[in-house]
């Protein structure tokens, strides 16, 4: 239940878990209340704290809580544009909060209050929010899984923009994870969690759907493109009541450009861009970030060809649709047959598929019909191993493993990049950012007999457009030979860690969640202060 609150704030002057001086308050919203704190443990570094405006009642929230959190804390790890979770913790009277880095600027909502943005503009924001959104869709790994994180509260309140001396204006979404704990463990009814959001809601967020997907979170970038340009919501609504905005984002049909504002002259692609994310079907909005970064990417080249940096193209990294499970490239690959050319034994090797779709990455593996079969409940990683300082080749490991840990299957292949093929295999890896696994049974070795879809984190495909970068300035100490023994023993020593990460995992099955959920938090812990 919602917590009132009086007007005296007893939050101010006190300390949060003995560490946290609350100073000042500095925004709240319908979710909680931020303030601007000391951490006493890091000599009064300033922090900002959300205190949310409900109270754990139950050790299952609390449990949901702590792991949204630390969601959060992964995703600010791996994107600059969302903001970095630091720290958690409920106060005295059960209420739980949680620590992020003090940012210095203005949020969307107050810079859109003075006038809309520039063509140029809009375009620099709205890249790195689609940048922030990619990197949260495209998964954390919990437990060997990767997971899709939808944000469910994507409004100009949660977009902050602070002044960088050296890289200029740097977006950093806020509040990954929270809108989806308040709505599903708080006990607050669905009108409740809406609270300061209805305008961006899609509608079947607003229909209460459980299992909504990244197309919600396009819906509701589509609402703030709009904002964005003209200055203005794309509907109009005679109450702020919920059944007034669920007509409006179920039926209502968005005006066009020029009649909400006749001064904006918008390139009429980037007009059909926020049309198409405005669909009231998810099936008829773009299906993913990366189909709307290219579109970006498109206009920002036509509108100034000098802007295509070479960090512009590093940092979106040519985005392509994600292959859904049942794509047709899947389809194509299970059709393939095994090359004459190659021995019947358990071998791998990478091969670029020419499907439908495009050039796609696929690494075909020949193994014991038995093996494969225990492989296909997705328990699988992904890891690159790389001495650009030394020779510009990298290692390419597919790990395979099965729920007990009983058997683990190591594929691994070298990738020269002096050399072409070599070169564009690590280049459409960190376009597309998914590969293809074939499987061949041995005993049946002609036809591929199942296929798996492998996502590359956002960061791995940043990784493999570095290699890229330094492959055009690297200078080559060693011979190919000697590059693939130095590699060799950096996989073995990768090889231990590895296991032991699994061999956690596999543990903490047999722990209690919330132990399991501490102990991988402090763990996360150790290694932001590292950093």
């Amino acid at each position: 239940m919602l917590k009132p609150k009086t007007e005296v704030d007893v939050y101010l002057g006190k300390f949060l878990n003995n560490r946290y001086l609350i100073r000042d308050l500095i925004g709240k919203g319908g979710m909680g209340r931020v303030y601007l704190a000391e951490d006493a443990a890091k000599g009064g570094m300033p922090v900002a704290v959300k205190i949310l405006m409900l109270s754990l009642g139950s050790q299952q929230i609390s449990q949901r809580f702590a792991r949204e959190i630390f969601i959060g804390a992964q995703l600010g790890r791996k994107s600059k544009n969302i903001v970095r979770v630091l720290s958690y913790g409920v106060t005295d009277d059960k209420t739980p909060f949680y620590v992020m880095e003090y940012l210095q600027g203005k949020n969307l909502k107050k810079i859109l209050k003075v006038q809309p943005l520039t063509t140029s503009k809009f375009l620099d924001i709205c890249h790195q929010i689609c940048l922030g959104l990619q990197c949260a869709h495209q998964g954390i790994s919990l437990k060997g899984e990767i997971y899709p994180i939808v944000h469910r509260d994507i409004k100009p309140e949660n977009i902050f923009i602070t002044e960088d001396v050296k890289q200029g204006e740097i977006v950093r979404i806020l509040d990954f994870g929270i809108a989806k704990f308040l709505t599903e463990r708080s006990g607050m009814t669905l009108t409740d969690s809406f609270i300061g959001s209805l305008p961006y809601c899609s509608p079947e967020h607003m229909e209460g759907r459980k299992l909504l997907d990244v197309r919600s979170d396009i819906y509701s970038l589509g609402v703030l493109m709009f904002e964005m340009l003209t200055g203005k919501h794309p509907f109009q609504t005679q109450s702020n009541s919920f059944g007034s905005w669920y007509q409006a984002h179920r039926f209502q049909t968005p005006p066009a450009f020029e009649e909400v504002n006749s001064q904006v002259k918008i390139p009429l692609q980037l007009q059909k861009l926020v049309m198409s994310c405005l669909a009231k079907e998810v099936s008829d909005r773009p299906q993913n970030i990366s189909q709307i970064l290219a579109i970006l990417e498109k206009i920002k080249f036509q509108l100034d060809p000098s802007s295509a940096t070479s960090n512009d193209i590093q940092q979106t990294l040519s985005p392509v649709q994600l292959v859904p499970v049942t794509s047709a490239s899947e389809k194509e690959c299970l059709q393939k047959n095994w090359p004459k050319n190659k021995p019947i034994a358990p071998i791998g090797f990478p091969y670029l598929l020419h499907s439908s779709q495009g050039i796609i990455p696929t690494f075909w593996a020949m193994l014991p019909q038995q093996e494969i079969a225990k492989f296909l409940d997705k328990n699988h990683s992904t890891e690159f191993i790389a001495k650009m300082n030394m020779y510009p080749m990298l290692m390419w490991v597919t790990v395979l493993y099965n729920a007990p840990l009983s058997l683990t299957r190591w594929l691994s292949y070298f990738l020269d990049m002096k050399d072409n093929r070599g070169q564009k295999i690590v280049r459409l890896l960190a376009d597309t950012g998914y590969y293809h696994l074939l499987f061949f049974a041995l005993e049946e070795p002609t036809r591929c007999t199942h296929v798996m879809t492998l996502t590359l984190t956002a960061s791995q495909r940043q990784q493999l457009a570095d290699w890229l970068m330094l492959n055009q300035k690297s200078h080559e100490l060693i011979s190919a030979i000697q590059a693939k023994t130095l590699l060799k023993s950096e996989y073995e020593k990768l090889k231990l860690e590895i296991l032991q990460k699994l061999s956690v995992n596999s543990l903490s099955e047999k722990i209690d969640f919330k132990t399991w959920m501490a102990q991988l938090f402090d763990k996360f812990l150790q290694i932001l202060v590292r950093y």
